[in-house]
């Protein structure tokens, strides 16, 4: 009898449970077959399959005076002891830092790019070549130049003060986000111009966008100034140039086509 009861128990818990599973699925049933009949109604995705697309690329660029210059100064010390060249090389680039501050340069702005100490051999017909003849001393300093007017006078201090190596003059902006944003401007109507031409010409429609992509980075073109020796610069003042420099967007842009 008792074996019957629990057997009794265990048929009715079992019925409980298959009957809330189905007042659970029933329940469900009328929520997803809602989700289909909104899919079914959605409009499709554009660019999704089926629908007509047309990829153009877009470019942009504005010409802007630049505001900032670099320049490496140094100088290229030959001597017959490695002493004597550390000494006088030390010397000269101690005075050059010191007349680059003075001209308004911060220290900031002042930076060892590069430094070596090299031996010197005679490498010429009956020399040996295992003798060492000198040794050279080279300190290059990269100097930026934020009031780019000032520049000539800047690098003529340098050569008074004993920089007998210059070159590498680059002018550039410094901030580049709004003659950047400008250009994105433009890249943009470019890349829409040539999708409504090619819209037309298929005898159809622009729609909306679908996507679109910028380059990694705006590029920009920095122009470079010429350059002599230092010593060619010490008999007259040194007129330089900046010019104008380039910040140019490229754009990757698709449109929906519409009949």
């Amino acid at each position: 009898m008792v074996h019957q009861q629990i057997w009794n128990r265990r048929q009715a818990l079992s019925g409980l449970r298959a009957g809330a599973t189905l007042a659970v699925a029933g329940a469900a049933m009328p929520a997803l077959s809602n989700v289909a009949m909104a899919q079914d109604d959605a409009t499709p995705a554009a660019g999704a399959v089926g629908v007509a697309t047309v990829s153009v690329s877009g470019h942009g660029q504005v010409n802007v005076a630049p505001d900032t210059a670099s320049v490496t100064v140094g100088v290229d010390i030959i001597k017959p002891t490695l002493t004597e060249a550390q000494s006088e090389a030390a010397a000269q680039a101690t005075s050059v830092i010191e007349a680059l501050k003075g001209a308004g340069i911060a220290a900031e702005d002042i930076q060892t790019s590069f430094f070596s100490v090299n031996l010197l051999r005679d490498y010429s017909e009956n020399a040996d070549p295992n003798l060492i003849t000198g040794f050279e001393v080279i300190n290059q300093l990269q100097v930026t130049v934020r009031a780019t007017d000032t520049l000539g006078d800047l690098l003529d201090a340098a050569v008074n003060a004993g920089a007998n190596s210059i070159y590498g003059v680059t002018f550039y902006v410094d901030d580049q986000t709004a003659a950047a944003s400008e250009a994105r401007v433009m890249a943009v109507e470019d890349a829409h111009t040539k999708a409504e031409e090619l819209a037309t010409a298929a005898g159809m429609t622009l729609g909306p966008v679908v996507a679109i992509a910028e380059g990694a980075v705006p590029v920009v073109s920095p122009m470079y100034a010429r350059g002599g020796g230092g010593m060619a610069m010490e008999a007259a003042a040194t007129p330089v140039e900046a010019g104008s420099t380039t910040v140019a967007v490229d754009v990757q842009v698709t449109y929906e086509l519409r009949g």
